[in-house]
């Protein structure tokens, strides 16, 4: 399986009279998008907020991130399942926009409650907040959602979710026909059998309505631990739809920018053999269903002949279980593993720093605590002008705008990621 990537480079957005792309400036007519999106009958209405670097902003109530693609092939779309039927993803000509997002931003409803509930979500572009988030360096289209009275939780999370896709294909729709500044070729031929093999386990979260995460349109509630092509990853076989805590989250745009499947494939054919990634879901609600997982996840390493892997995973302390016995049992069958986790430590990184951890993980990369205590500064809002907290404890409004502090990282978008993407990290010494 091949696949050929044209990257454009995205220079700047503005507001403008028709949606184009030229000299590497992207302009979106904001009614074009108004129509695009208010086509679904479960959304009212939607503003276009355009967010760029270094600008004193502070995005709230975010929800998904996706980069704007396109396929030029026929038959194939980017995000099969949701725009198209749902035809293996990974082949053909796909076409991206480099330095550029859509924000998906609403307050869905928290009337279900429980713990899969929509929680806020922010991104600083300034200040001591931004190092929370690397796209605090990227230019955010952020599309704020106003939803209509009367639908339900799985309406509401349907339609929040189709538009993002929508508009992203929309933008991209303006570099068809155009000549890629970038264009990369990306196939796991041409193996060296001199070479180990190497895999990727990559961990999501899908556990119900606003804590799911789709493949080829379909959630991953009950599967079993999969083996796909990294090519499906790039071209939008993975889309998520998991709200539950925006520190943890891996947002679409991860799945196909995923910095640890692009670095071992950096790698492929000099100094490892990239044998694929394999999928499994975390977050189970037994051991016994924990423990199923990570056996199957191993054994499909095995069976690719891996001889080592790389471990990212979505979520917090239920999570980290299957993680880490994923981590046990592919040690036990002779495979090598490393695994990116958050740390917890309390303020003064003196507590426990991992909810749960097994002997055999001998090689676990920081992704930073998330009990450091944060203090921000003022930053105009964009999205909403309250932040929504703590529905536990009925719901707290709070002044997006003003001076905030947290306890914890919760908030933080992306703020404790564990693919590779973020900015915080702790080194023993």
């Amino acid at each position: 399986m091949k696949l050929s990537l044209g990257t454009f480079k995205v220079a700047d957005v503005v507001l403008g009279s028709g949606t184009s792309f030229a000299d590497e400036v992207l302009t979106i007519d904001e009614q074009e998008i108004r129509d695009l999106v208010t086509q679904d009958g479960n959304l009212a209405a939607v503003q276009v907020h355009i967010v760029k670097p270094g600008e004193p902003k502070r995005i709230i109530h975010v929800l998904d991130v996706i980069e704007p693609r396109i396929k030029l092939d026929s038959g194939l779309d980017v995000f099969p399942g949701f725009l198209s039927a749902p035809v293996t993803a990974g082949r053909g000509t796909t076409y991206r926009l480099s330095g550029v997002t859509v924000v998906e931003s609403a307050q869905l409803p928290w009337d279900a409650g429980g713990l899969l509930i929509p929680r806020e979500g922010i991104i600083d572009m300034a200040g001591p907040g931004k190092y929370y988030s690397p796209f605090h360096e990227t230019i955010n289209v952020v599309l704020r959602f106003e939803l209509a009275g009367g639908r339900s939780d799985l309406e509401y999370d349907a339609s929040v979710r189709l538009a993002g896709i929508k508009v992203s294909k929309y933008l991209a729709e303006t570099v068809r026909g155009l000549t890629p500044d970038i264009m990369e070729v990306f196939s796991t031929e041409n193996r060296r059998s001199e070479l180990p093999n190497v895999v990727q386990i990559h961990q999501y979260q899908s556990q119900g309505t606003y804590a799911h995460t789709y493949c080829y349109g379909k959630h991953m509630y009950e599967n079993l631990p999969t083996v796909i092509n990294p090519n499906e990853m790039i071209d939008g076989a993975l889309v998520s739809g998991n709200y539950a805590y925006a520190c943890f989250k891996t947002p679409t745009y991860l799945h196909c920018n995923n910095p640890v499947m692009l670095e071992l494939y950096k790698g492929h054919g000099i100094c490892h053999n990239f044998a694929g990634v394999i999928i499994a879901r975390g977050h189970n609600y037994t051991f016994d269903e924990k423990l199923r997982s990570a056996q199957y996840a191993a054994k499909l390493a095995k069976e690719l002949d891996a001889q080592g892997a790389v471990i990212t995973w979505e979520g917090g302390g239920n999570a980290i279980i299957e993680a880490m016995q994923t981590v046990k049992a592919c040690e036990h069958l002779g495979i090598k593993t490393v695994i990116i986790a958050y740390e917890m430590g309390g303020p003064e990184g003196d507590g426990l720093a991992l909810l749960d951890s097994v002997e055999e993980a001998d090689a676990i990369v920081s992704a930073g605590s998330i009990e450091k205590r944060i203090t921000l500064p003022p930053l105009t809002p964009v999205g909403g002008r309250q932040l929504r907290l703590a529905r536990e404890l009925g719901g707290i409004r709070v002044d997006a705008s003003g001076n905030l502090e947290f306890d914890v990282s919760h908030e933080m978008y992306c703020g404790a990621n564990q693919t590779g993407f973020g900015l915080i990290t702790a080194e023993d010494y």
